[in-house]
C-alpha cells in the first residue's frame, strides 16, 4: 500500500469518527432540550410568552427522533438540531427567569464567617 492511499484511509476514518462524534452531539443535546423542558412548570412558558410546554415537547421530541433516526448529517437532521436547538438558545433562558428563588435558612451577620458563634468581627459588640 503506497503512503497516499495510507493518508486517505486515515483521512476518511477520521472523517467518519467526527461525523459519529457529532451525531451523538446532536442526539445528547437533543436528549438535553427535552429532559429540561419537561422539568419545567408550564405555567413559565405562557408567562414567558414562549408558546406552549406541549408544544415545545413535541418539538423537542421530534427533533430527537429524527436525529436518531435520519443522522445529523442529513437535511431532515439538521432540522432536528436547529429545533433543539432554538429552545436551548432561546427559551431556556427565556424561562430561567422565572425559576424559584433560594431562601437561606440562617441569617449571616457581617465578621461572621465559618466559626460561627465564637467569633466576633469588627464593628459587632456582644
Amino acid at each position: 500500500m503506497s503512503a497516499l492511499a495510507s493518508v486517505a484511509v486515515v483521512v476518511a476514518q477520521s472523517v467518519r469518527w467526527i461525523w459519529y462524534g457529532a451525531q451523538v452531539a446532536a442526539a445528547l443535546m437533543g436528549l438535553w432540550a427535552l429532559v429540561d423542558c419537561l422539568t419545567r412548570d408550564s405555567q413559565h412558558f405562557l408567562a414567558a410568552d414562549k408558546r406552549t410546554k406541549g408544544f415545545w415537547i413535541g418539538v423537542n421530541a421530534v427533533g430527537l427522533a429524527v436525529v436518531i433516526v435520519m443522522g445529523a448529517a442529513s437535511m431532515l437532521g439538521l432540522l432536528g438540531v436547529v429545533a433543539n436547538a432554538v429552545y436551548l438558545a432561546d427559551v431556556r433562558p427565556a424561562l430561567s427567569f422565572y425559576k424559584p428563588v433560594r431562601v437561606r435558612s440562617q441569617v449571616r451577620r457581617p465578621g461572621e464567617g465559618r466559626g460561627g458563634r465564637g467569633s466576633s468581627g469588627p464593628g459587632w459588640r456582644r
